[in-house]
Order: structure tokens, then sequence, then C-alpha cells
């Protein structure tokens, strides 16, 4: 068994692809194994995959599907991985050669579930924007056996798959730990403005967040867990969520987007403005008082923030 597979979702990343494989190829960690899964891609992805493969077919796997998305091309890595530690990186980021070996070390040591490190943000004029948290699976190292063996997997055919896939995760996490110093560094390439296609996909946080939902109500983790659901969920849909809405560049499209928000908030958390978690700072009133025409206002500006981790 390898001591850490790391799953790598491609689809037409030609041009940051390489420089990605070589960071993996690279790590000081030798018991590795290298799960690519092509989504289909039409440039020129599928000939570097091959190239790599061929060089190190002991360490490097490549499976090929049609283009499905993301979260069925994680999904397919982990179902095909055999480590006792998974990693998840994105085929146009890279990571430091060290960043395996010295999160496995740290897991097998302590007996963590769960390994995160800190991560630089990549901006496309070549800024780096360092930050500490994400909800992301891609600056984590996590035991395999918690995943399969408690049905986590990533919603398929969403954007914001990541985001599900981390709530259903945390409940099950006993033991984990943040490493000290930046080993992945992630490309930011999304628009400050929305176009018309990117706009329709601002409602998936919608169904991701129902599928987290629904999650917990067939684990039966409401009683225990419910509250701090319930918090995860209004700080990405008042802060995070209203943010993106705010770019939508079609009015009715936006407006519509607002309410929808305040919908799912009422039919899944009733008694959500009584959240134990909102404190008495500017960020928890603005959580306890919105409205679909304060979040047209403020744009969700008030408690922006990137989630790290659930409160508790």
């Amino acid at each position: 068994m390898p001591a850490v597979s790391v799953i790598v979702p491609v689809y037409n990343t030609e041009k940051y692809l390489e420089e990605c494989i070589r960071s993996l190829t690279e790590q000081t960690l030798s018991s590795l194994e290298l799960i690519f899964v092509d989504d289909g891609s039409t440039d020129a992805s599928p000939k570097i995959l091959e190239r790599y493969r061929a060089r190190d077919p002991e360490h490097i796997r490549v499976i090929t599907q049609k283009n499905a998305g993301q979260g069925k091309a994680r999904n397919v890595g982990l179902a095909a991985a055999t480590g006792e530690y998974v990693g998840f990186v994105d085929s146009d980021d890279y990571v430091d050669r060290r960043m395996y070996a010295a999160m496995y070390t740290r897991a097998g040591s302590e007996e963590l579930d769960l390994v995160e490190c800190d991560f630089h943000y990549l901006e496309e004029d070549g800024r780096e924007k360092r930050s500490y948290g994400s909800a992301a699976p891609w600056n984590k190292l996590i035991r395999r056996r918690l995943l399969t063996d408690n049905d986590i997997w990533f919603p398929e055919g969403y954007i914001y798959e990541d985001t599900s896939f981390y709530l259903k995760l945390r409940p099950f996490v006993k033991k984990q730990a943040k490493m000290l110093g930046v080993y992945v560094y992630h490309r930011d390439r999304g628009d400050s403005t929305m176009n018309d296609n990117k706009s329709r996909r601002v409602g998936n946080i919608f169904p991701v967040l129902q599928d987290a939902c629904r999650f917990y109500r067939e684990k039966e983790l409401m009683d225990t867990y419910g509250k701090e659901l319930e918090y995860f969920c209004m700080r990405i849909l008042l802060c995070s969520s209203m943010g993106r809405i705010s770019r939508v560049r079609d009015r009715k499209l936006r407006k519509s987007l607002r309410e929808e928000t305040f919908v799912f908030l009422r039919e899944n958390f009733p008694e959500y403005r009584k959240n134990p978690y909102l404190g008495n700072g500017l960020k928890g009133r603005y959580l306890r008082i919105a409205t679909p025409a304060l979040c047209g206002i403020c744009g969700g500006t008030i408690g922006r923030c990137r989630p790290g981790g659930l409160p508790g």
C-alpha cells in the first residue's frame, strides 16, 4: 500500500500541466501513487499525461473519462486510490516538493485523520497572496478509509463541490493538525466580473449545500452538528455567495439568486437567525439581520470570508 495517493483531475490545462506533474514526480516522499483523471480534455493534456506515465508507470496512473466535471473526476480517482492517505491537486496548481513527505510524517507520528497546510494564491498578474485556510481539498492530506468508510464523495455535475465534500468530512475528523509553511501554489483565475455562463452557475451553491444537508440527515448528524452546519451555510450564502451574486450582470437573475438564498435558509434552517455561533460583532449582526434588500446594498462584503473550518 502506498503511503499517499494524490488525485489530479485534468481538463484542458496544457499551459500549466507539466509544472504540476513535475512538482509531484519530484516529491521527496517515495511511497507515492499519482492518479491523473483526464476529464475529456480537447487540448494537448492527454499527450502530456501519457508522456509522463510512460516514463514512470510504477507511480503514475492515468484514467480517461468523458467530460463529466471535476466532482466526478475526483470521485473516480478516489475510488481507484490505494494509499493510506489521499491528497488532491488541481492540474493548474503546483506544490512544494517536500509537501507530502512533511504532511505524511506529521500524520503518521500523531495518528491524524487530516493534515492541512497554508498556500499561496497565484494571481494572473504574477502576484502572490498568502492564505491560511480553505474548504478546498487541495491543501489537505486525509486518511482514505475515513472517506470510503463513511461514504464521503464529491457531488457531481456542479461547481463549488469542494464545499459539500468539506462539510461531509468535518464530523468524522477526530484528530487533525495544521502545518506551518506554504506548500501549495494555487492559481486564482477567477474573473472580477461574471460572464453569462458563470452567472448561471452561481446558483450551483444551492444543490451543493443541499447535498451536505441531505448527508447530515441520512447519517443522523443533525442533532450533534446541525448548528455548526447551519452557521457554515449562513457564512457561505450571506458572505461569499452574495459577493459572487453582486457581480452577476443580469439584474433579474441577481434578484432571483438573492431571494433563493433566503428560501434555502428558511427551508433548511427555520431558526437560523438564532444560531448560537453568531457573535455580537459586525459580521454576526449582519448575518442575523441580513435580507435580500440589505444584501443588494452591501453585496455580502460585510463578513466576507474564506471559511477555514467550522466553529467549535
